[in-house]
């Protein structure tokens, strides 16, 4: 069972990265809009021009974080209750009733399938398909 937690962290570690990456770029991306905010522009419109794509972008991975963490949660929820909780609950079983182990990890296993699938589901606005447009389009024509 020590080798099985220590792989389950192994895989975690990278979602952890992931979310830390996430917050950094956000906090810089914030800094950023704010140092905009404070120099002095001779427009309204030019200043509010520039800050649009940074809010844009952060408001975008702020969104992003926030599913990531939601799924970070899950699968930290669903190692600990497959490894160690159902472990917990194998010790108090008897001999007859040993395939209830199996049957409450399957049930764990089908929950977090269920709730990942409901969670990450196609969407028509889904944030991650989101292309970049700039203000020039151009046209590609095809033979």
């Amino acid at each position: 069972h020590f080798v099985d937690i220590l792989c389950c962290c192994a895989v975690l570690i990278p979602i952890v990265w992931q979310i830390n990456s996430f917050e950094t770029t956000i906090d810089a991306e914030t800094e950023r809009a704010e140092n905009n905010n404070q120099q002095t522009s001779s427009s309204a419109i030019s200043n509010v021009e520039s800050e649009a794509p940074a809010t844009a972008q952060a408001a975008r991975t702020l969104q992003k974080l926030k599913q990531f963490r939601s799924f970070y949660l899950l699968v930290l929820v669903y190692i600990y209750f497959t490894r160690i909780a159902v472990y917990l609950f194998a010790t108090c079983l008897g001999y007859r009733q040993t395939w209830l182990r199996y049957f409450v990890t399957e049930l764990g296993t089908l929950v977090f399938y269920a709730v990942v699938g409901f969670l990450f589901q196609p969407v028509s606005d889904n944030p991650y398909l989101k292309v970049d447009t700039d203000a020039t389009d151009v046209e590609i024509e095809f033979a």
